[in-house]
């Protein structure tokens, strides 16, 4: 807790936003702080730090932790926001990068293949470093914003030992060389991150390309909160880095085996500390782990809270059903809408049509997954965008403020 009442002190000097709400928590003797007086700070939204701009950002800073620059996130959530990193940050973000390169024994003499957003469109791609050292094997990157068609040729003719995208581009990818037969043969892992990992897409990676992926759970705002642990599909959250909380509707800390709001704090940004951020996810915490690192565990992420469905009795879930759809083999992209408290649009992308078997299948394993008994109209599409940021939902929420949502 001595970094944290560090944090807090320096935001409470430097910091107009903070001078106010961190009074009665600034200036303690060593040791008085513990984790539930921490809690009594309220936690800090993304409104808030929208609305308070440049008043989030430090008027002094230590001694290190200049030049700044902005740091801006994708606006997933519907709330961009915008931060400063410091050469503290970036160096934290340089180790936490090769921690995971060598937790998983990655050779990083070889080729990494990274489909993202980038600055350049069509075929053009970018080849430099993909880890913080001197020399590495080519890191090259491709714009995933193409049709995934043209991904699929792109990754066979790179042929890289390790590739890093979305979840749902990889699903992508290995749904074409289940189709084909053809697929990329000196693959060795596939890293993931930006999106929800759905557990089939981790069986169906290990079952058509015959290797495992490993997952990164990580914010625009923060860097690497957690990294998958080498020895499970557990992550594990890098406390060197963060302090994260997942906490219940009551604001309580959440045990292993139970879901809750992640709410975060940087320890190392005094640009723009962010204390008790929420950070709109929600995860499951998990059971230590036997690797024996003796970091947090969150078992998985679950999503975040504007993707959960909302049932008529006043519960959520979580639309977790692309096995089942996707079992459909006609299937080829989807995208649940919730259009009201009873009912669902299933756009989907076919090769052909669906028969009344298929659409009856498809329709009873949405309510089942659901709990609810939803009216579902299905609506054939001929694509399905991504969102500004480049990232893919296969689900959204139309109800606004209906019932006071």
């Amino acid at each position: 807790m001595i970094q944290i009442q560090n944090v807090i002190n320096h935001a409470h000097a430097t910091v107009p936003f903070y001078q106010e709400r961190l009074a009665e928590f600034a200036d303690w003797p060593p040791g008085l702080l513990t984790l539930q007086r921490f809690r009594d700070i309220p936690t800090l939204s993304r409104t808030e730090v929208q609305e308070a701009g440049t008043r989030l950002h430090s008027r002094r800073l230590p001694p290190g932790h200049k030049p700044t620059y902005s740091v801006k996130t994708s606006g997933s959530s519907g709330k961009p926001v915008e931060v400063l990193g410091t050469p503290v940050t970036t160096v934290m973000m340089a180790a936490l990068t090769m921690r995971g390169h060598l937790w998983h024994g990655r050779d990083l003499s070889t080729k990494n293949l990274s489909f993202r957003a980038t600055n350049v469109s069509g075929t053009d791609k970018l080849v430099a470093r993909w880890a913080p050292l001197p020399y590495t094997g080519p890191g090259v990157v491709i714009d995933f914003t193409q049709h995934m068609s043209v991904l699929f040729e792109h990754l066979l003719r790179e042929n890289p030992c390790y590739l890093q995208t979305h979840p749902f581009v990889v699903l992508g990818l290995v749904q074409l060389s289940a189709e084909t037969g053809r697929k990329p043969e000196s693959l060795r892992e596939v890293r993931t991150y930006g999106e929800t990992l759905d557990p089939w897409v981790r069986e169906l990676c290990r079952e058509v390309w015959g290797v495992p992926i490993a997952d990164n759970y990580s914010a625009e705002e923060f860097g690497t909160i957690a990294h998958q642990c080498p020895q499970s599909e557990a992550l594990h959250v890098q406390c060197e880095n963060v302090l994260v909380e997942v906490l219940d509707d009551q604001g309580e800390p959440c045990a292993a085996g139970q879901s809750g709001r992640v709410v975060v704090t940087s320890l190392l940004n005094y640009a723009t500390p962010l204390i008790r951020y929420e950070l709109e996810d929600i995860v499951e915490v998990g059971a230590p782990c036997d690797c024996g690192r003796g970091l947090p565990v969150l078992k998985r992420i679950r999503g975040r809270v504007k993707n959960m469905v909302h049932l008529p009795n006043g519960e959520t879930c979580f639309p977790e059903v692309w096995k089942e759809l996707f079992t459909i083999t006609k299937i080829r992209q989807f995208q649940m809408i919730q259009t009201s408290l009873h009912d669902i649009l299933l756009k989907c992308v076919v090769s052909e049509p669906l028969d009344d078997a298929e659409r009856q299948s498809a329709i009873a394993s949405i309510r089942k997954k659901l709990l609810y008994d939803f009216d579902v109209q299905i609506s054939y599409v001929d694509d399905i965008p991504r969102d500004p940021s480049g990232k893919y939902q296969d689900f959204k929420s139309d109800l606004g403020d209906l019932a006071g949502l």
